[in-house]
């Protein structure tokens, strides 16, 4: 995991205490009105997103990487951060989250521009005005070449195949060991991150003495982290008030799979679908595997794959999904967060396509 460096301060600039290197770039001035200054621009953004978090500063002029004197800025400051912001998310693909347009001012009039750029983990970003790959080595960009490059285009393939391999995997384990209701509706989600691949990576800690429970450890009267084949699992009721069985598996190589059995009912007294609530407590689902990640320091990125099947194994809920007896993304996806709500939204409108709502 790369440590994102400090805010850079103006006096730390001044005094040289903040100098050119891995996680620090100064320019002079920008020059986005023409195309090679854009192109440019875009270079050393895509060189930051490839290598780890960093800072291009504009308004510096150095010499040999230190500080030499400031050339402030003027203008509208809120035009230009989306003047930026606008670029960067246009022409750098894929397209780079969290990205931050900071002002310090200078005490002898106007101001510098900083660029926040966090850490990201959707790797290889490439500028799409020019179809190049750069990444920061030092205080310089450099071409990634063919065989690096294909280094990290690689691990995405095996993402994708790996993510489907779990689901397939640990469906199958669950049904032979019959420890799930199998008379209705299944969702199941499995989650490869980044990580699985890192052969040095601690299993999971289930905890000592106090074990963690699902829900994200919130104390509650669930059932705990126990020991199975390959990891641990929690088996619990907490999806749809209680009405639903889940069996929650993480393994010692941190591929994560969920198993939810009658994510869908009928509201009583009403005949309603309870799907809205299904999208409701999908989400809150989602958010805990994130946080439990994040506790654990899995930063991905994350192959996802969600379905559902059996829609029309229940009599009660037949009638409810005419269209289909399952729905899925269809392919693996690729995120930086398993709770991102556009992947929420994206698989809850597929299921209520098949439902009677989607008519």
């Amino acid at each position: 995991m790369n440590k994102q460096p400090a805010t850079p301060p103006i006096d730390g600039i001044r005094s040289g205490l903040i100098v050119e290197g891995q996680h620090y770039e100064f320019k002079a001035r920008l020059n986005l009105d023409e195309q090679r200054g854009k192109s440019n621009f875009i270079d050393d953004v895509v060189s930051f997103l490839n290598a780890g978090p960093g800072y291009l500063i504009v308004g510096v002029h150095e010499k040999k990487g230190v500080f030499a004197r400031f050339e402030p800025m003027d203008g509208d400051r809120d035009a230009l951060a989306r003047r930026i912001t606008s670029i960067v998310q246009d022409n750098i693909d894929p397209k780079p989250l969290g990205v931050r347009v900071d002002f310090l001012d200078l005490d002898t009039g106007g101001f510098i521009l900083c660029l926040d750029l966090p850490d990201h983990r959707l790797r290889p970003y490439q500028n799409m005005t020019t179809g190049g790959f750069y990444i920061r080595t030092g205080a310089q960009n450099t071409p990634i070449p063919r065989d690096q490059l294909l280094a990290l285009f690689t691990p995405i393939e095996k993402l994708e195949a790996d993510t489907v391999q779990l689901m397939q995997r640990e469906n199958a384990a669950v049904d032979a060991r019959d420890i799930m209701q199998n008379n209705g509706a299944t969702l199941h989600i499995a989650i490869v991150p980044q990580e699985h691949y890192e052969r040095e990576r601690a299993p999971f800690d289930p905890g000592r003495g106090v074990l963690k429970v699902m829900r994200h450890y919130h104390g509650e009267s669930r059932d705990v982290f126990k020991g199975c084949e390959n990891g641990v699992e929690v088996r619990d009721r907490t999806f749809q008030e209680g009405r639903s069985i889940s069996r929650f598996f993480i393994g010692d190589d941190w591929l994560v799979h969920s198993y939810i059995s009658h994510p869908f009912s009928v509201q009583d007294g009403e005949g309603r679908l309870t799907i809205h609530e299904f999208r409701d407590e999908f989400a809150r689902h989602l958010r805990d595997i994130q946080l439990i990640l994040d506790d654990s320091g899995i930063r991905g990125p994350f192959g996802v794959l969600f379905a559902v099947k059996n829609l029309r194994r229940n009599p009660k809920l037949e009638w409810a999904f005419p269209n289909a007896s399952a729905a899925s993304l269809g392919r693996p996806i690729r995120v930086e967060r398993v709770s991102e709500q556009d992947l929420v939204d994206r698989f809850y409108d597929k299921v209520r396509s098949v439902s009677v709502y989607g008519r």
